[in-house]
């Protein structure tokens, strides 16, 4: 994983890829269940990011249920650059 953001409530893994964002989701999926067994904590999810540089996709894992789900849209930059923004913050602020 390139980086792990925490706050008090939330955490986010970010993968950052050169190439390809469908095989960096892959991998990231595969860092976020990793975290799932490293983690011993009461969140229930666990958000996660991969990341081109100009562009961004989201994924969170449903640990009780052991669920992927991964959003399909994808943000850009610069033209997405508020909305990334309000993203990170909002799933660094959720209770």
């Amino acid at each position: 994983m390139d980086y792990l953001i925490k706050s008090a409530n939330n955490l986010i893994v970010i993968e950052a890829k050169k190439g390809d964002l469908e095989k960096g989701f892959n991998q990231l999926a595969i860092e976020m269940i990793a975290l799932d067994k490293y983690e011993d904590n009461a969140l229930n999810l666990l958000f996660g990011a991969i990341t081109l540089g100009d562009i961004w996709r989201f994924g969170v894992l449903h640990r009780q249920e052991k669920l992927l789900t991964k959003d399909m849209n994808a943000y850009v930059l610069p033209a997405d650059l508020e909305r990334l923004f309000s993203i990170l913050l909002g799933i660094l602020e959720l209770e």
